[in-house]
């Protein structure tokens, strides 16, 4: 959610879209492939540790709307054109309607869509989804790139939210130039739920990747990340 301007400028805008959305909703959609997740580290990432903050509450939403009382109300919401991420972009554009939104969708080809919404001068730029794919197996990698306020970016962008608090810049900063160790995981924990206060995504879900070998391969010795999924340097034949 573009938190620059409005209606998610409004942190209870915000809120109420992650208590609108229905995990299970989404499972549907992604046909089981999708794990329901609420925050920043996914599962297997150092400083990961579950909690649920927003709980699916449809009348909590309507009630934070209801007190925001935003004054602009017409919202697109931006998907591209491959299934099921535009079924999961309808999805999204009716818990808005729900929520007394004007919400209208705006499908945009897969080979251009990163493009697009990573390119700060296009208008409307409201609300959409999105996914991220790690460059290294690090918890600053979640957080710079997309949650930075220097990551905020007029072409290239990777902070789809333009979400930018000065004190979590600092903390994400610092943490980025330490060593991981214990006490980094454990901060890196904490600043998982302070940006989650700040309700600048939805998280929907983390993807659950089958890989399917012949029987010709070893299967103990397959090596497959929580992260990065299978590495395809350990599968050899029997």
């Amino acid at each position: 959610m573009n938190t620059q301007q409005p209606p998610f400028d409004d942190i209870d805008v915000r809120r109420a879209v992650n208590y609108a959305i229905d995990p299970a909703a989404l499972r549907r959609i992604y046909a089981g492939s999708l794990q329901p997740h609420q925050q920043i580290l996914p599962p297997g990432m150092p400083g990961y540790e579950k909690f649920e903050p927003y709980p699916h509450d449809l009348a909590k939403a309507r009630r934070l709307v209801s007190r925001a009382n935003p004054s602009d109300r017409d919202v697109t919401v931006w998907t591209n054109d491959s299934p099921p991420n535009t079924e999961a972009g309808e999805y999204y554009e009716d818990v808005l309607r729900r929520l007394g939104f004007h919400a209208q969708l705006k499908t945009v080809s897969t080979a251009l869509y990163f493009s697009v919404i990573g390119n700060t001068s296009v208008r409307n730029l409201d609300t959409g989804w999105t996914n991220w794919l790690l460059d290294y197996p690090h918890p600053n990698d979640y957080f710079q790139p997309q949650l930075a306020g220097e990551s905020i970016q007029p072409e290239n962008n990777t902070n789809w939210a333009q979400f930018n608090d000065s004190e979590l810049n600092a903390k994400i900063a610092r943490l980025g130039r330490e060593q991981l160790g214990p006490e980094q995981v454990d901060e890196y924990a904490a600043l998982d739920r302070e940006v989650m206060e700040q309700a600048p995504w939805a998280p929907f879900g983390v993807f659950a990747i089958t890989t399917f070998v012949s029987s010709a391969i070893e299967l103990e010795d397959v090596i497959v990340s929580p992260i990065f999924g299978h590495d395809l340097t350990s599968f050899r034949f029997k």
